[in-house]
């Protein structure tokens, strides 16, 4: 695990190489915190996820993606594991407040309105959520290394 290089960074590049919002955040993740994890595997599990659960514009890729990664990343394969599910709401907490209340693709989209032209407010929500996830995940490791 990488704690000290920067996620944003990492999902900057991977939007930069094509990937949406789930599968920059989830595979940048693995990358970093799990890179046991195949990619393959990491963008597989998140593909689903893009434009809001299938393109659909339902919950926020930003949002599903934080929560997939958070899964890969710090589970044991333990059901209805309270840990994660804690970590999952902490990091959908973080990321709602950033984004203003909202955590819907189709409601972000319309907030964001003529200033996401190319999806530019998209990628930098997933950027955030990367910066973000990082400090959730960075501070659970360092709570169970204590």
């Amino acid at each position: 695990m990488n704690k000290t290089k920067l996620l944003s960074q990492e999902v900057a590049e991977n939007i930069r190489d094509g990937y949406c919002c789930s599968e920059a955040l989830v595979v940048s993740t693995t990358e970093l915190y799990a890179p046991e994890i195949p990619k393959q595997l990491a963008h597989a599990a998140s593909t689903g996820l893009c434009g809001g659960m299938g393109g659909k514009q339902a919950t926020c890729g930003v949002f599903t993606g934080g929560a997939v990664a958070i899964g890969l990343v710090m589970g044991n394969g333990e059901k209805k594991d309270k840990r994660i599910k804690q970590l999952s709401a902490e990091y959908h907490q973080l990321l709602k407040q950033h984004a203003g209340g909202e955590d819907i693709c189709h409601k972000l989209r319309a907030k964001m309105g003529d200033s996401n032209v190319d999806s530019s407010q998209c990628h930098r929500l997933s950027i955030d959520g990367g910066e973000l996830l990082q400090s959730v995940l960075n501070k659970a490791i360092d709570e169970s290394s204590s």
